[in-house]
């Protein structure tokens, strides 16, 4: 059931099957505070896997490590797969404790980490809230909502869709060098201020396009300027400099990254932002017929546009 106290929570009855299974998988450790450990652990996972599968996302805690014997006495983990998504961290909170703890083997390969709050009991679990953020503790005031939670999910899995991918419009870029511009592509004059323009493709230009892109959630929302420019190359390749500039601001935040996936997906190229960057860049070249996508990602967000010469 739901209840509104500051912000939307979500609570779970432990039940008898949720106290089975945590007795289950603890059952057998010697140590106390490590047998404390995994009960806890797995009544966290058991919470977030019930209020998941009630928001209609499928899950596959079996296939995940908290459910793995030799795992769970080598390591502090509550992952619970989401299907086709990845890893969620569930972290269990104790009634009085005012930060989320992040132990240092689970700080990566997580899409987020959720916090659940248990009553002294220990027979309901609250769902308070998640972050993206990885530190050793994260204060419970600060987390994100569960309306940006879900939100988060949504958007990994239209990005993941594979129905999703193939509705993207192909960008036709080789026709660029006839004049015919793909709708949504615009003159950077739209897009980038003066000073930027300064810096952009000093270099001779035979076309150059550019689209705004946001990334990121709410709060933590970026805009970008992806922009293109495609020269005639030598041998019937054509050349392609693409650069990413900050919108609303002089520079991009630390962690962008601007990714060349060939046409089976794979990354073959990757620039990421560092403190102070104004823009970030890459350059290749592509024969005619050639497809390619460029991705612009910042955290777990992320924009793909597909291209074919």
């Amino acid at each position: 059931m739901n209840s509104i106290t500051k912000q939307l929570t979500f609570s779970v009855t432990l039940s008898i099957e949720a106290h089975a299974i945590a007795q289950e998988y603890s059952n057998n450790i010697s140590n106390t505070l490590k047998r404390q450990q995994v009960y806890l652990n797995t009544l966290a996972v058991y919470a977030v896997d019930n209020y998941l599968q009630c928001m209609g996302f499928e899950t596959d805690w079996l296939s995940s490590d908290s459910r793995e014997r030799l795992a769970i006495q080598l390591m502090n983990v509550a992952d619970l797969e989401v299907k086709n998504l990845g890893k969620l961290e569930c972290r269990p909170v104790l009634p009085k404790a005012e930060v989320c703890e992040i132990p240092p083997e689970v700080r990566s390969d997580r899409l987020g980490y959720v916090a659940v709050q248990f009553n002294s009991s220990l027979k309901e679990a609250t769902i308070l809230g998640f972050t993206t953020e990885v530190k050793a503790e994260f204060p419970l005031n600060q987390l994100q909502s569960l309306e940006d939670f879900l939100l988060y999910l949504s958007e990994l899995e239209v990005a993941k869709s594979p129905q999703q991918k193939e509705s993207l419009s192909l960008v036709k870029i080789g026709q660029w060098l006839d004049g015919f511009v793909d709708a949504g592509w615009q003159t950077i004059e739209h897009l980038l201020n003066p000073q930027q323009l300064g810096l952009a493709f000093k270099s001779a230009v035979s076309m150059t396009r550019g689209q705004k892109i946001d990334l990121g959630m709410q709060l933590e929302q970026i805009s970008v300027a992806l922009v293109v420019k495609i020269a005639e190359g030598s041998k019937g390749e054509v050349d392609i400099l693409t650069q990413v500039y900050p919108i609303g601001h002089n520079v991009l935040p630390q962690g962008v990254k601007l990714n060349i996936h060939d046409e089976s997906g794979e990354s073959v190229l990757e620039v990421i932002s560092r403190e102070e960057d104004n823009w970030i860049q890459l350059e290749f070249s592509a024969e005619l017929g050639e497809k390619f996508e460029i991705m612009v990602a910042y955290g777990e967000s992320r924009q793909t546009r597909e291209f074919e010469v």
